[in-house]
């Protein structure tokens, strides 16, 4: 088989073949499940919105907490306590379990 056989062969296969359309309800279906998304995502933006700044504030007054007891975090590290390395894992723990469920959170923007 050569060039032009081929090409005869895929521009008879053209010619013959329509493209089909979905029907007019399933396309309006689709339509309409797209709209009801971009309507929940519109709803949920000022539930995202909030769950950050929460996530926001309670970093900024950990972080401020810390900072004004530096001092005495300074002592207790320095004595080796046996309490602090479980309490700053488990308080990086929480952080992070916060910050995934913000992120995994159905309600995205």
């Amino acid at each position: 088989m050569n060039d032009s056989e081929l090409d005869a062969i895929l521009k008879q296969m053209a010619t013959g073949h329509w493209p089909q359309l979905p029907s007019p309800g399933l396309i309006w279906f689709r339509a309409q499940i797209v709209r009801k998304a971009r309507q929940r995502q519109r709803i949920e933006r000022p539930l995202v919105v909030m769950r950050c700044l929460a996530w926001l504030t309670c970093a900024v007054i950990l972080l401020v907490f810390v900072a004004g007891n530096w001092r005495q975090v300074q002592d207790v590290m320095d004595h080796r306590s046996w309490f602090v390395m479980p309490l700053l894992l488990l308080t990086r723990a929480v952080s992070l379990a916060s910050g995934v469920i913000l992120l995994r959170s159905p309600a995205k923007p």
